[in-house]
């Protein structure tokens, strides 16, 4: 689908979903144990576990979910065969800008759960595991989220866990107002 098309389908699913429930921000928690990060959600959308397990795992379009995204795509599997994914995130927190790289083998638990573990030699990570699970709520999926990561770039002590809260929370309910919309354009 092209991106106008894309556009035009998500102004239309605002526009015209009125009588639907919007996405809801639960929990947001951003905690720091000594270089290691931890970022947790819960939220949920107003769509099927079905489609926002598909929406959240086509990284061919998973830069269309955030804007700190820049790119994502499906790389070359792993040998064995597994799902390997890169991503180039970029974005400023305060005055702390930063081009980020990860890429990362996908495993699947059905369509319950999607896990990331990342490529430290091929990352700006020594460290990344992130873990997205789905179930059924009234009116649509629940989305638990936790990713643990160790940046081998600096985040300031103390502030940067705050900055980087305070930014996740600007960002989060248009991030899932956007896994909703695209979720519903995979039932069209």
């Amino acid at each position: 689908m092209s991106g106008a098309r894309l556009l035009y389908c998500f102004i239309c699913s605002l526009l015209l979903g009125g009588g639907a429930k919007s996405a809801e921000i639960i929990d947001l928690q951003v905690e720091r144990d000594g270089p290691m990060l931890r970022v947790s959600s819960d939220m949920i959308l107003d769509a099927s576990p079905q489609r926002v397990f598909e929406a959240l795992s086509d990284y061919d379009r998973f830069s269309e979910l955030s804007s700190r995204y820049r790119e994502s795509r499906f790389i070359a599997p792993a040998f064995g065969g597994a799902p390997r994914v890169y991503t180039l995130m970029e974005g400023c927190v305060w005055f702390f800008c930063r081009t980020v790289e990860r890429v990362a083998f996908l495993t699947f638990a059905g369509q319950e759960q999607i896990t990331a573990t990342v490529e430290p030699e091929l990352s700006d990570f020594e460290y990344g595991y992130e873990v997205w699970k789905f179930s059924l709520a009234e009116g649509g999926t629940r989305v638990q989220y936790t990713h643990d990561f160790d940046p081998e770039f600096w985040v300031p002590p103390v502030i940067g866990v705050w900055l980087m809260r305070r930014e996740l929370e600007n960002d989060a309910l248009k991030a899932a107002q956007r896994i909703e919309a695209l979720a519903r354009l995979q039932q069209q």
